[in-house]
């Protein structure tokens, strides 16, 4: 280890306490629960994978001190989940008084010549096993022997854990500043983890106990809020129209069916593929001023255009595509980690060819959407939904997100360098799951440069080459917005 490494960076208490909430409570949300429970279906995993390249191989040594610290200040690490029994309510974290971390932490070389498709086909493996639910619910590995003298790390995570941002969020508070920044002192240790681990029956009888002795404060709570809002709606107009909007919303949230999908990609299998393009964000926000449109606005009708080609090279005419993507639900209250986030359907247009028009049509949905009262009836009927038998939960899943070609995200990543045991991360790929879907994508921005991760189902993109290529047209085909009349175009992204 280097005899002149920097400075530890330095831990206040609020950044501490951030940390040790990171995940939420110890009780699953509804949302968190049906995830977990839902890969009785195999189609249904939903393990979240990072890819990260860095410039060098960071020290060994260093590596495995800095997880072990994060693993002291996080909790939720050295946590496995427990079912109550008979299933009388949501899976619970709990200690794992076992816990290893060199399960948990592994690392692997590339053969030669360790170029990133090798990297990626190594990573879609990793994330194509499931996990061991007797464990905590995380994997990390690093991968070395990557050409140019750098590696690659994979975290790969259960999606019950946290979305995309809370990963972020994570990430951005344990990562190095600096390359020789040297791992801190271990904080002190919660007393928690020094009691037995509470068993199946006991989360059982502990949840049915909370439950039982809240229903007279609930119910009572309900009788009054309902007083209250009756006797608000009838001397307050506007609070009476409040709700009635919300139903209605509610109607059309519910009521919302996705178009019939493309028969290109209507088979589903358990075997996954990962792509990557990647995108300068200086590009990407000068196609969105040229379109007069967000960033994301550019993103998702770049894909749709990709889309378009793609259908068009395989002899198949569509005009609409039925994607997902998520809208996120989190607030600054919020803590770290955990899942926030409602989910929307879009029938994508594969018939404007104008660029610009796209964004026009992609603008006017999101603003509707994200305008919706009751963009949030699904989480709020996620309770319910967790009572109903295992079997109801997981067809119910299966036919929604089934309908979807392909799920979109764009998440923030971090807008600086930061470091991993001594070695620059250079790019960040994020690989969501495919519960049920064609395709996941998702794009990562991470210190200038816009990664976009593409995880198929094999059987449903049958030529996955020729699929990067056209989503690559059509994201070419929005940077060139942004680029002047007069200089020659040229393609700025790059194909994994």
């Amino acid at each position: 280890m280097s005899k002149n490494m920097g400075k530890a960076e330095p831990m206040n208490d609020d950044l501490l306490a951030e940390l040790r909430d990171w995940g939420g409570p110890a009780e699953m949300s509804a949302f968190e629960a049906v995830m977990w429970r839902a890969e009785v279906d195999p189609r249904l995993r939903s393990t979240t994978t990072s890819v990260l390249v860095m410039d060098a191989t960071p020290e060994w040594e260093r590596l495995v001190a800095g997880h072990r610290w994060v693993t002291e200040a996080v909790p939720r690490f050295r946590q496995r989940v427990v079912e109550p029994s008979f299933g009388v309510g949501n899976p619970v974290w709990v200690e794992d008084p076992d816990f290893n971390l060199d399960y948990h932490l592994r690392r692997v070389r590339l053969p030669e010549p360790g170029t990133e498709r090798q990297l990626f086909d190594l990573a879609q493996n990793l994330a194509m096993t499931p996990f061991d639910k007797a464990r905590s619910p995380w994997e990390a590995t690093l991968v070395e022997g990557l050409e140019g003298g750098r590696s690659g790390y994979v975290l790969k995570l259960h999606h019950a854990t946290s979305d995309g941002l809370g990963i972020i969020q994570l990430l951005s508070r344990v990562l190095g500043k600096q390359r020789d920044q040297t791992t801190r002192p271990p904080p002190p240790r919660e007393e928690k983890f020094d009691r037995p681990a509470p068993s199946p029956s006991d989360v059982a009888a502990r949840q049915v106990r909370e439950r039982l002795f809240a229903l007279p404060s609930e119910a009572a709570g309900r009788v009054s809020t309902l007083t209250r809002s009756i006797g608000e709606w009838m001397r307050n107009p506007d609070a009476a129209k409040k709700g009635l909007d919300y139903l209605s919303s509610a109607k059309r949230v519910l009521g919302t069916r996705p178009v019939p999908g493309s028969g290109l990609f209507k088979r589903r299998s358990l075997s996954w593929r990962f792509d990557g393009i990647e995108i300068p964000l200086t590009d990407f926000k000068a196609a969105a001023k040229a379109a007069q449109g967000s960033l994301n606005d550019v993103f998702l009708a770049g894909l749709v255009g990709g889309f378009s080609r793609y259908h068009e090279e395989m002899g198949v005419s569509l005009s609409k595509m039925p994607i997902g993507f998520p809208i996120s639900l989190r607030t600054e209250n919020d803590p770290m980690g955990g899942n926030k986030f409602a989910g929307s359907q879009y029938a994508a247009p594969l018939d404007i060819p104008d660029p610009v028009e796209r964004v026009r049509h992609i603008q006017k949905f999101v603003s509707q959407t994200r305008a919706e009262p009751a963009l949030d009836v699904m989480i709020r009927m996620m309770p319910v939904v967790t009572r109903l038998p295992l079997a109801a939960i997981t067809a119910m899943t299966a036919d929604f997100t089934a309908a979807q070609d392909a799920q979109i995200s764009n998440v923030p990543g971090i807008p600086y360098p930061v470091y991993m045991a001594g070695a620059e991360i250079t790019q960040f790929w994020p690989f969501a799951p495919v519960p049920g879907c064609g395709m996941m994508i998702v794009m990562m921005s991470h210190n200038g440069r816009c990664c976009i991760g593409i995880n198929s189902d094999r059987a449903a993109v049958t030529e996955p080459e020729l699929l990067i290529e056209c989503l690559q047209a059509g994201l070419d085909e929005m940077i060139a917005l942004g680029k002047p009349a007069t200089a020659p175009h040229s393609a700025t992204s790059k194909k994994k």
